[in-house]
C-alpha cells in the first residue's frame, strides 16, 4: 500500500541516519495504527523503551512510566497506592492497551484500585508507547487524557532469551524484595513461531513508622506469563494466539478504630488477571486487513483476619471483536476503516441480581493525507453506541509540518469521551461497604472532552528537542453527589458536574554532551481548574520536572536522575482545599556488561529516604523509602 509522501520520505530519513538518529526518533504505530517516525506521528508521543525499564530497576508499569512529559501521580489512599493521569486528566480517563488490545479498565469500578499497572511481565516489554491528548477517534471510550500501548516482544526467525534477577533492600521499615523473570522466541518449523515469559515479584510490605503494627505501603506478590503462537503459511497471512495470565496477592496491616477489641487485621486481596487474543492479519497487496477477537478478565476477592467484613468480590469481563481496512485511494490518501463490537461485564453484589452488561458497538474511519512532500493531515472520527446511554461521536484532525529536515511543527484538535461503568449508570446499583453508601443513576451522561495543541520538534544526530502547548475542556464530570447523611452514614449518588479547564505546557530534551555523556529532561507546566469555582482540581502538579545525567564508556553506564514534583492543590481532612508543598526524589543506577550475554545492574531509589507525611499530612499517597537493588541479566 501506498502511504503520503511524508511518511514514506521520513521512513527511508529514518533508514538511511545512523544509528544515534533512529533511537532519538523510532518508528510509532499508536498514534494512527500505522508507522510514523516519532518525530511526524500525527500526535504527542513518548517511547520508553526495554533498556530505560531496565536501567531503571521498574516493578510495574507506574514506575516505568514515571517522569514521561504531562503524567503525574494520584494517591488512592490506600496501602500507598498511586494511579497516574496524563495531562492533567482524571486516571480513568486513560485507557490501557496491550498490543493494541484494551484491558479490563479497573479505575472508577473498584474504588481506590490501581490494579491496571499489573498486566505484563516487565521482561515481556519491547517498548510503551504513550499518547498524549484525545484519541477516541481510534479506540473510543476512556481515551480523554491519552493512551499507553504496551507493545511486547515477538517470536522470531532465530531463538532468543533471557533471564534476569533483581534484588531490593529497603532501609530501615522500607519493603524488601526480589523479581525473578525468563524469555525466549524463536522459529518452530517453517510456519510457525513462538514467544513466552514468566515472571516472578515480591514485596513485602512496608511498616508505618509511628505504628509497625500497620502498613504503610502494601505487599505485592505477583505471578505473571505470557505465550504467543504465530502461524505464517505465506508471505503476508499471520495467524496469532496471545494468553496472558497475573495472579498477585496484596497485603497490608490495618488499625480497626471501631472494634478496639480487635484492633488490628491483615487486609489481603486476591487479584486475577486474564487476556486471550486470536488475530488475522493479511496484506493482500492492494489493502491491509485485521481481525481479532479478545477476552479480558479481571477478578477481586478480598479476606480479613479477625472476623472483619470483607469487601464484596468483583469480577469484570470483556468481550471484543474489532477489525480494520487499511488502503490507499490514490496517491495522496491512505485510509483506514474499522468497526468493534464490545460486550462488557461486572459481577458485583450491589446490583440488582449480582451482575450487569452493556453492549458496545462503534464505527470509525481514519484518512491520512499528503498535502504536499512536506504536509500531513490526518482527519478521523468515530460513531460509539453504548447499549444503555445511546450514542457518542469522536473527531479528530491533526496537521504536520516538516518545515526542515530538522525541524516538525504540528497541532489539532481532538474530541474524546468516557462511558460511564456500569456501576455508576445502572439505577438499581447500591453499594453500602465502609461508612459511605453510592447509589447508581441511570440518567448520568458520558464524560466528554475537547482539547487542542501545537508543538514544534527538532531533531539532529545529537539531540532531540520538543515542546507542546494544550488545552483541554472536559465536561459532565462524574462525581459523588451527598444526598443525605443518615446518623454516621453518608449517601451518596453519582452524577455530574459541569466543566474543568486544563492549560499546560510540555518539554522534552536530550542531548549528547561528549565524553559518553548525554543530558535529558522532561518538564510539564499544568493549569487545571474548575471552571464553576475557578479553584484549582487537586492532584495535579503545576510544575514537575525530571532531569537526567547519563553517562555511558564500553562496558559501564550510570545515570543520575532527579524527580521534583511542584506545589499542587490537595483536600485536607475536613475537606478543604490546601497547598501542598514541593518535594524531590534522587535516583540512582549503574550497569556493567560483562560480555555481550551478560549484565550487572545496581541502583539506588529515593537516595535522600524522602517521607512525604513528613513534608505535610496532605498527602494522599506514599513514596517508597530509600532502596537499594542489585541485578543480574543473562541472554542467549
Amino acid at each position: 500500500m501506498r502511504k503520503p509522501a511524508l511518511t514514506l520520505a521520513c521512513l527511508m530519513a529514518s533508514m538511511a541516519q545512523a544509528a544515534p538518529v533512529t533511537e532519538l526518533n523510532p518508528l510509532v504505530v499508536t498514534a494512527s495504527r500505522s508507522e510514523h517516525s516519532l518525530a511526524d506521528a500525527p500526535a504527542s508521543v513518548s517511547v520508553i523503551t526495554a533498556e530505560q525499564i531496565k536501567a531503571r530497576g521498574a516493578g510495574n508499569l507506574l514506575e516505568a512510566l514515571r517522569g514521561v512529559p504531562g503524567l503525574s501521580l494520584n494517591g488512592r489512599q490506600v496501602g500507598g497506592r498511586k494511579t497516574l493521569s496524563i495531562r492533567g486528566a482524571e486516571d480513568r480517563h486513560t485507557l490501557v492497551l496491550i498490543d493494541g488490545r484494551r484491558i479490563s479498565s479497573t479505575d472508577d469500578t473498584i474504588g481506590h484500585s490501581d490494579y491496571q499497572y499489573g498486566w505484563v511481565a516487565m521482561e515481556q516489554i519491547e517498548r510503551i508507547e504513550v499518547v498524549r491528548g484525545p484519541m477516541s477517534a481510534l479506540y473510543g471510550s476512556e481515551a480523554v487524557g491519552g493512551v499507553i500501548n504496551i507493545i511486547t516482544r515477538k517470536g522470531g526467525q532465530q531463538w532468543h532469551g533471557g533471564a534476569s534477577v533483581r534484588g531490593e533492600l529497603g532501609e530501615g521499615p522500607a519493603g524488601d524484595g526480589h523479581q525473578m523473570s525468563a524469555s525466549a522466541s524463536g522459529p518452530l518449523g517453517e510456519w510457525f513461531d513462538l514467544a513466552l515469559g514468566v515472571e516472578d515479584r515480591r514485596r513485602a510490605p512496608t511498616p508505618r513508622p509511628e505504628n509497625k503494627a500497620t502498613s504503610d505501603i502494601e505487599g505485592q506478590d505477583r505471578q505473571s506469563g505470557n505465550l504467543r503462537l504465530g502461524f505464517t503459511p505465506s508471505e503476508g497471512q499471520r495467524l496469532q494466539l496471545d494468553m496472558l495470565r497475573s495472579e498477585e496477592t496484596r497485603r497490608r496491616h490495618e488499625q480497626n478504630t471501631r472494634l478496639p477489641a480487635r484492633p488490628y487485621y491483615l487486609d489481603t486481596y486476591d487479584l486475577q488477571r486474564r487476556q486471550d487474543a486470536l488475530t488475522w492479519q493479511a496484506d493482500w497487496s492492494l489493502l491491509r486487513s485485521e481481525l481479532r477477537y479478545s477476552e479480558a478478565e479481571f477478578e477481586v476477592n478480598n479476606k480479613r483476619s479477625n472476623n472483619i467484613a470483607p469487601t464484596r468480590p468483583q469480577r469484570l469481563e470483556d468481550r471484543v471483536w474489532d477489525g480494520n481496512l487499511a488502503f490507499a485511494l490514490g496517491d495522496s490518501h491512505s485510509l483506514t476503516l474499522g468497526a468493534e463490537r464490545r460486550e462488557e461485564f461486572l459481577e458485583n453484589a450491589g446490583l440488582s441480581g449480582g451482575s450487569d452488561s452493556a453492549l458496545h458497538k462503534a464505527l470509525y474511519v481514519q484518512d491520512e493525507i499528503a498535502l504536499a512532500d512536506d504536509w500531513a493531515l490526518t482527519l478521523g472520527t468515530r460513531l460509539d453506541h453504548h447499549a444503555i446511554f445511546g450514542s457518542e461521536s469522536s473527531p479528530r484532525a491533526y496537521l504536520v509540518w516538516r518545515a526542515s529536515p530538522e525541524l516538525t511543527i504540528k497541532g489539532g484538535y481532538g474530541e474524546a469521551f468516557r462511558a460511564p461503568t456500569l456501576k455508576q449508570i445502572s439505577p438499581n446499583y447500591v453499594g453500602a461497604e465502609g461508612p459511605h453508601t453510592f447509589l447508581g443513576n441511570a440518567d448520568i451522561q458520558p464524560e466528554t472532552s475537547r482539547s487542542w495543541e501545537i508543538g514544534a520538534d527538532w531533531r539532529d544526530e545529537q539531540s532531540a528537542y520538543t515542546a507542546t502547548l494544550f488545552r483541554s475542556e472536559i465536561k459532565d464530570l462524574i462525581y459523588y453527589n451527598l444526598l443525605r447523611r443518615v446518623g454516621p452514614r453518608s449517601i451518596y449518588q453519582y452524577d455530574n458536574i459541569s466543566e474543568a479547564r486544563i492549560d499546560g505546557l510540555e518539554v522534552a530534551l536530550r542531548r549528547a554532551l561528549g565524553g559518553g555523556f548525554s543530558l535529558a529532561s522532561s518538564m510539564t507546566w499544568l493549569d487545571a481548574r474548575d471552571r464553576d469555582s475557578d479553584d484549582k482540581l487537586t492532584g495535579r502538579p503545576e510544575f514537575s520536572a525530571t532531569p537526567s545525567l547519563a553517562w555511558q564508556q564500553g562496558a559501564w553506564g550510570a545515570e543520575l536522575e532527579w524527580q521534583y514534583i511542584g506545589q499542587q492543590t490537595l483536600q485536607n481532612a475536613a475537606g478543604q482545599l490546601k497547598r501542598a508543598p514541593a518535594y524531590s526524589l534522587v535516583n540512582l543506577s549503574g550497569s556493567y556488561r560483562v560480555d555481550e550475554h551478560l549484565t550487572l545492574r545496581a541502583g539506588l531509589n529515593n537516595a535522600g529516604d524522602l517521607r512525604l507525611e513528613d513534608k505535610s499530612e496532605l498527602f494522599g499517597y506514599v513514596e517508597d523509602g530509600r532502596t537499594l537493588w542489585l541485578g543480574l541479566e543473562a541472554s542467549f
